[in-house]
């Protein structure tokens, strides 16, 4: 089963729940000061008066309830934005976040005063009533502090504004009375792009789908061959619309009320994703259909797949086009776009002004370029497009060399050198398994964290493309163990337009780190001494496991060199030996990987010698510890002093020295 929203196109119905924009006549409306929509007035938004009221009046008061389930700097930054225009805020933060880190925050937004404010805290599942608890949890810290503002603004930590502050309180203030919220009529329109809509109250869910997918599955599927279909709450419709509204007060209070009826409790409690039904409905037991404009204020938007659409910085000046106040999702490492939008927020620049009764019309700018680039930019990759990530027609158009090896140790002697090279941002081990090794040992670079090793083994060649493509002039080189990455050394063996350099790999410099656990980060030392402690018959048994495996990836290794050296112009993928340096060594080493190295023979002769002693300490305390556990030193004699796959000119020992090896244990 497949849940996924999907949204109603533009805004397709305006007020009311029955009839759409251009469905027919719209109702009667009561007797009241229409509100410049009523009027058809087209209200442009304007800066109000400094102040943001007019003389003699009591301006207009927000109160913003930030629902966070992580991220504790991107809630701090949210909090200190939007409370620098004097509105006020709730945060409710996930129960399953430590306390340490919940009480760090509270520390960091305690200058903030009574400006900001924390809800009780519950364990929030995705789809589950616990996200509608959250909200009405800090609905009810919204009363407890005594508050009594004109509006409550519903958002998340990955929300920010798009307009200035005085643009929504001017907005909000000539529509005041108005309710801003998606609930359009469940049983008439079509709403959820895919998976169930009104199976979504008729049965019971009473487990996370996400959490238990197959168990989920099987009760709806259950539920529905035994005809165990639910009436809806007696007097109420069910409506659906986003999770994200601007409501009023009055209308907030209301909708408690009706939350503490244990009928309506009991039934939503065990409905599907009720964010998206709860206030959605409740809303229409309290408020006029012509009190509610059927839109969000804040922009999302979402793929043909169902996915949200993620906003960084190169989507500055579309964001400040669109008719909303703020916009969601932001990328969570792209602080660059939040800085940019932060002069809009105080007023600083300008967005591109709308109507009144335009808000919340999405353009089609998104679909239209969507679909005008659905293959890609020219010369361009398309992340994921194809049957490969990387189709044999399609280039990164621009400058990229990677450094594969057996080992750290190795691959830092690489680093160290090319460090030195002008006009490229070395990467380290991009695929490292415990962290993204960013050039100068950045936090964050092309929107990925350096934790955010999930998202970047979803596609590893993807990702790659991401971390090419964000480097604006310079070339981009980083470092490659042969097991990281999964199908990336494959994916890079046939582009072309990767310049490749192989490092021969000796396996006991290579088991000396495998012996340590998980692969070592760039730059990590060598203590020798941890070898005495590990038991020599257990280390002897991961070695022979361990070279089987080094001979099998030697093998691989040199498939994949072949085809590398076929597919690219002469001299783009080379191999190279860290120990043996000959006179061309740096000369080969520039033109394979199309840098310029400012090192002189002095400098680099002394990283060999450097390199030379740490590998050789390396193999001294892993052949002692081997030899106590009962591995013939003849083996270590047949391995000699490199042993890697490939041989060629600089490449190490070939595979032949390990099959020899292999056959003396």
């Amino acid at each position: 089963m497949n849940v996924q929203s999907g949204r109603v196109n533009e805004r397709s119905f305006s007020r009311g729940s029955a009839a759409g924009r251009g469905s027919g006549p719209a109702p009667p409306r009561p007797s009241r000061a229409p509100s410049p929509v009523d009027r058809g007035v087209r209200t442009v938004l304007r800066e109000p008066t400094p102040g943001g009221a007019r003389k003699g009046e009591k301006r207009l008061q927000i109160v913003f309830v930030l629902l966070a389930h992580n991220a504790a700097s991107l809630v701090a930054r949210v909090a200190r934005t939007l409370t620098a225009t004097g509105h006020r805020m709730v945060i409710h933060y996930d129960a399953k976040v430590p306390e340490a880190e919940f009480n760090a925050l509270k520390a960091s937004l305690a200058a903030l005063g009574d400006r900001v404010r924390f809800a009780r805290r519950v364990r929030v599942g995705w789809g589950e009533w616990s996200v509608v608890q959250a909200t009405l949890n800090a609905v009810e810290a919204v009363a407890e502090a005594g508050w009594a503002p004109d509006y409550v603004y519903l958002m998340s930590a990955m929300d920010y504004p798009i307009r200035s502050a005085a643009e929504l309180d001017a907005f909000l203030e000539r529509n005041r009375g108005d309710e801003f919220i998606e609930s359009v009529p469940s049983d008439t329109v079509k709403w959820v792009k895919s998976g169930p809509q009104r199976e979504r109250y008729q049965y019971r869910w009473p487990f996370n789908w996400r959490e238990r997918p197959l168990l989920t599955d099987r009760l709806f599927r259950l539920q529905r061959r035994l005809g165990l279909k639910r009436r809806f709450v007696a007097d109420m419709v069910p409506h659906l619309g986003s999770q994200w509204w601007v409501l009023t007060w009055p209308t907030l209070q209301a909708v408690m009320e009706i939350a503490r009826r244990p009928d309506v409790l009991a039934f939503f409690r065990t409905t599907l994703v009720p964010d998206e039904l709860f206030f959605q409905t409740l809303v229409r037991q309290v408020v006029p259909d012509h009190r509610i404009i059927n839109c969000p204020l804040t922009l999302y938007q979402f793929t043909d797949y169902g996915y949200p659409v993620v906003y960084h910085a190169d989507h500055l000046d579309y964001l400040t086009r669109q008719r909303f106040f703020m916009a969601r999702k932001l990328s969570s490492h792209d602080m660059a776009l939040r800085d940019l939008l932060d002069p809009y927020w105080r007023g600083e620049r300008r967005a591109k002004p709308f109507i009144d009764e335009d808000v919340g019309l999405r353009s089609t700018e998104y679909d239209d370029w969507r679909l005008a680039h659905r293959d890609g930019p020219p010369n361009r990759p398309l992340a994921g497009g194809g049957e490969r990530g990387w189709a044999a027609n399609r280039r990164v158009a621009k400058p990229c060399f990677a450094v594969v090896g057996t080992s750290t140790a190795e691959l830092g002697f690489a680093h160290r050198v090319l460090s030195r090279a002008a006009n490229v941002r070395l990467h380290g081990q991009l695929f490292h398994p415990a962290a993204i090794e960013f050039a100068d040992r950045a936090s964050a670079f092309a929107s990925y964290g350096e934790a955010d090793v999930e998202m970047r083994n979803m596609s590893g060649v993807d990702f790659l493309t991401d971390v090419v493509r964000a480097e604006p002039e310079r070339s981009t080189g980083f470092l490659l163990r042969a097991e990281q990455g999964g199908s990336v050394a494959e994916e890079l063996a046939g582009r072309p337009d990767v310049r490749l350099a192989q490092l021969g790999g000796d396996p006991l410099v290579a088991f000396s780190e495998a012996l340590g656990g998980p692969h070592p980060a760039l730059g990590a030392p060598f203590d020798p001494a941890a070898l005495d402690e590990m038991p020599a018959e257990a280390a002897a048994h991961r070695f022979r496991v361990f070279l089987k495996a080094f001979h099998s990836q030697g093998g691989a290794a040199d498939r994949r060199f072949k085809a590398a050296v076929d597919a690219r112009p002469k001299g783009w993928a080379q191999k190279f030996d860290p120990r043996r340096i000959g006179p061309d060594w740096l000369s080969r080493l520039e033109t394979c990987l199309g840098v310029r190295i400012d090192i002189t023979p002095e400098a680099l002769e002394a990283e060999r010698v450097a390199a030379v002693e740490d590998f050789r300490a390396r193999r001294r305390g892993v052949i002692d510890l081997l030899v106590r556990g009962g591995i013939d030193p003849v083996v270590f004699d047949v391995l000699g002093q490199g042993g890697g796959p490939g041989g060629g000119q600089g490449g190490g020992q070939g595979g032949g020295e390990v099959s020899n090896a292999l056959a003396l244990l």
